[in-house]
C-alpha cells in the first residue's frame, strides 16, 4: 500500500481510502478556554491556582492521548492489513 500524508486529509492510500484529519483540539476547545481563563484570574502560588493549572494540564494531556491513540490505531490497522507500506 502507498500512503500519501497531506494537509487537507490526514492520509490518502493507494487503495482509495481517504483518512480524514482528526480534530481532537476542537473537541476540548471550550473546556480548555474556560479553564485557561479561570487560571489567568487566580493568584500565582495559591491553592486554587494550582488546581486550575492541574485542570488545564489534564485537558492538554487528554488531547495528546487522543492524538497518540488515533495514530496507534491507524498504524496498527495498516500493518495488519498490508504486507508492504510505502510513504510519500
Amino acid at each position: 500500500i502507498g500512503i500519501d500524508l497531506g494537509i487537507k486529509s490526514f492520509a490518502v492510500c493507494s487503495s482509495g481510502e481517504n483518512v480524514a484529519s482528526p480534530k481532537h483540539l476542537r473537541t476540548y476547545e471550550k473546556q480548555l478556554a474556560f479553564w485557561q481563563r479561570r487560571l489567568s484570574r487566580r493568584l500565582k502560588g495559591g491553592a486554587n491556582y494550582r488546581k486550575a493549572k492541574q485542570k488545564v494540564a489534564r485537558i492538554h494531556e487528554r488531547i495528546a492521548n487522543a492524538r497518540q491513540d488515533f495514530l496507534h490505531q491507524l498504524s496498527t490497522k495498516w500493518i495488519r492489513e498490508n504486507q508492504t507500506i510505502c510513504l510519500e
